[in-house]
């Protein structure tokens, strides 16, 4: 169990003995330093001075932690505020504590601070307020207020402009809320400056101007900033990369089965030597028509000649509009390939880009699937069951199998490792062979028949630990740390992130807009599923919840649609309101609908098994409490960052009578899970 405020660290001891699933906290852990917290996150105040929660004021309790000492000396108070907006007070406040199981909420009492806003008539505002601790320790906090005017904005649909060698002009269009009060600049990469002018040529656009490059290797770049507004309102910019290509043939890559693209969206293709060009791309086979695949030289633009992949592995000069286009090639399986095209010789080839260990083709008709349908209106296929790869002959294996005899819950898991004693790999000296499965010597009997549990980074990775992890806390395998960039398993590119479902302005309730601020709620992650299949996302589980509201009309534990938003589905606190479609945390009903009566005892709709996504209780195991609740409790992995030691999971509550599910975050390193496999869609 992982607690939102220090404030509540000192119930959380005691509590911790009362919770069936909750994790002991190891001495080792406990930090010295002395931290400084509020009890509650901080809102954005609206313009009339109110919380956009409503409420008149904010109120939190002060805690100072020193170790495992609560509270044990003074605090003050100081601002900077040179708008003087708030009025900030020390009164006693109270904070109830709404936990998962029963008999775990309290009610605090302790001295804190109260904020007041003023009416702001004007622009956004802020100031900061710190507190000092009697040692001396200090930490500020930021406070905004939105005002009566609205904010400078600005926005652009042009991701990034390409000129080639000869250089041209380009009109770049964009939005903003602050009239003619704008100016653009230009910051340059590398020795060359100066190559780019901008000319404003109506309200909303730009007219961008690069000049001719005679470099035959280098490519120079820049950044265009859109400024809009003035320090005496408030200011907004946009940045948009430009890029302008060496003096070189290029080909551009576009077709049907080259991921749908659009001559206009082609991709440059890599030059590797001379005529021998390559691109790492999703090929999919046509919804009508040919598999075609198709090249232009250094435009984007349809010209003659172009050129074509031919089935049997040669590449089709196409003259004009009236040549045949040959038969395209063969896709066996729709995914991400490595493509390499001689144009001297007109032959290509390709390799499937997979990751390390992934389950094969052959295993594939070996799970059970179903389309379940999503909010677009398209059919997603789920496997119906979790994974159970094991690598093959691989040693060590992925995963470990889970222990059907260990039901018991939290303390009462089957082995359990102290923070400081984790082994450091999956043959360590230190491993405790009590604690072990057979399959690498120890004593526990496991089954992988309803499927196996994995660290985070075997699924993503594919190299094995057999399901131990090695820190407490983990960090997060190399490259998925935030900042880094992937390209999944449809060609798509992403910016990992760290996403707190604690903070109140991460998720709007928009699912559009959410989806949109944070893309990697839909990245398809292939990890150790078999090609052409990706672990399920965050967006396939909100799609799932989706279908299951659908079907719910007319059974018992129905869904709202209302209520299917990555806002509510991350909302992990609040009491549990059972048998009710609005939950205070989760999604109303969603476990019952997840479950099925053959193997739950809990609440499950009588709808589910025609629903049939058959969400078996697996369990789980935590490195320091050991395998618990098979047959008792679910929970999965979400290829989705809370941060580099912890990712999200999507957890059904151990309660019989708890309707819920939620996506909250989990440690990695720590937990060892199952997970599940969507097929692939574009």
């Amino acid at each position: 169990m992982r607690f939102k405020n220090i404030f509540m660290y000192a119930a959380a001891l005691s509590m911790l003995a009362l919770s069936g699933c909750a994790e002991k906290t190891d001495p080792s852990e406990i930090d010295s330093a002395t931290r400084i917290a509020l009890s509650k996150d901080i809102p954005v105040f609206t313009a009339s001075g109110n919380t956009e929660d409503g409420e008149d004021a904010y109120r939190a309790i002060v805690t100072i932690v020193q170790g495992d000492k609560i509270n044990g000396i003074g605090w003050d108070y100081s601002l900077d505020d040179p708008k003087q907006c708030a009025e900030v007070s020390v009164t006693d406040v109270s904070e109830d504590f709404i936990g998962t199981y029963e008999g775990d909420s309290r009610t605090y009492t302790g001295k804190g601070l109260m904020v007041k806003m003023k009416a702001n008539p004007e622009y956004k505002r802020s100031f900061s307020l710190t507190i000092k601790a009697a040692d001396g320790t200090e930490r500020a906090f930021e406070f905004t207020q939105k005002g009566e005017k609205a904010d400078a904005a600005v926005s652009t649909d042009t991701k990034d402009v390409e000129f080639f060698a000869e250089g041209g002009e380009q009109t770049i269009s964009y939005t903003t809320n602050m009239g003619d009060a704008y100016s653009f600049t230009v910051d340059y990469e590398g020795e060359s400056k100066d190559w780019l002018s901008c000319e404003a040529t109506e309200a909303g656009s730009v007219k961008l101007i690069a000049s001719g490059w005679n470099d035959h290797v280098n490519v120079r770049k820049a950044v265009l900033h859109i400024t809009v507004g003035s320090a005496e309102t408030s200011m907004a910019s946009v940045d948009v990369p430009v890029t302008q290509l060496a003096a070189d043939i290029y080909y551009f890559m576009y077709g049907s089965s080259a991921a749908g693209l659009e001559i206009d969206k082609a991709l440059q293709m890599t030059k590797e030597s001379e005529d021998i060009y390559s691109v790492k791309a999703y090929f999919m086979n046509a919804k009508a028509g040919a598999n075609t695949v198709m090249f232009n030289q250094d435009s984007r633009v349809l010209s003659y000649p172009c050129y074509a992949l031919a089935k049997d592995g040669s590449v089709t000069t196409i003259e004009s509009a009236a040549s045949a286009m040959p038969e395209g090639p063969e896709i066996d399986v729709d995914g991400l390939r490595s493509l390499v095209v001689n144009f001297n010789e007109k032959t290509w080839n390709w390799s499937r880009i997979s990751t390390l260990n992934s389950m094969p083709d052959s295993e594939v008709s070996k799970y059970k699937t179903k389309a379940f349908i999503a909010r677009d209106g398209s059919m997603k296929v789920w496997m119906v069951e979790n994974m159970r790869w094991n690598g093959g002959d691989i040693k060590p294996r992925l995963g470990s199998p889970m222990i059907p005899s260990a039901t018991g819950v939290g303390a009462k898991g089957t082995g359990g490792y102290s923070a400081s004693a984790f082994p450091s790999s999956w043959d360590d000296p230190k491993l405790n062979m009590a604690y072990e499965c057979t399959e690498i010597g120890g004593q526990l009997e496991g089954s992988d028949e309803r499927g196996r549990i994995y660290a985070f980074s075997e699924i993503v990775t594919g190299v094995p630990t057999n399901g131990i992890g090695f820190a407490r806390k983990e960090v997060v395998p190399k490259g998925w740390t935030a900042g880094s960039e992937i390209t999944d398993a449809v060609g798509d590119n992403y910016t990992i992130e760290y996403l707190d479902n604690k903070s109140a302005d991460t998720f709007s309730g928009d699912n559009t807009t959410d989806e949109k601020n944070h893309p990697t709620l839909k990245m398809q992650i292939q990890g150790i599923c078999p090609y052409g299949w990706h672990i399920a996302n965050a967006s396939d589980w909100l799609d799932l919840a989706y279908a299951a509201s659908k079907a719910s009309a007319g059974h018992s534990y129905p869904l709202r649609e209302d209520q299917i938003t990555y806002k509510q589905f991350t909302t992990a606190s609040g009491t549990a309101v059972n048998n009710n479609p609005v939950s205070p945390r989760g999604i109303g009903n969603l476990a019952a609908w997840l479950r099925n009566k053959t193997w739950w005892s809990a609440a499950v709709s009588d709808g589910a098994d025609e629903f049939g996504f058959e969400y078996f209780p697996l369990g789980w195991r935590y490195m320091t409490q050991g395998y618990q609740c098979y047959g008792v409790r679910a929970q999965v992995w979400v290829p989705l960052f809370f941060s580099d030691k912890a990712l999200y999971r999507i957890n059904v509550i151990l309660d019989n009578t708890v309707t819920y599910a939620e996506m909250t975050n989990i440690d990695n390193g720590q937990a060892i899970m199952p997970f599940r496999c969507v097929k692939n869609y574009k």
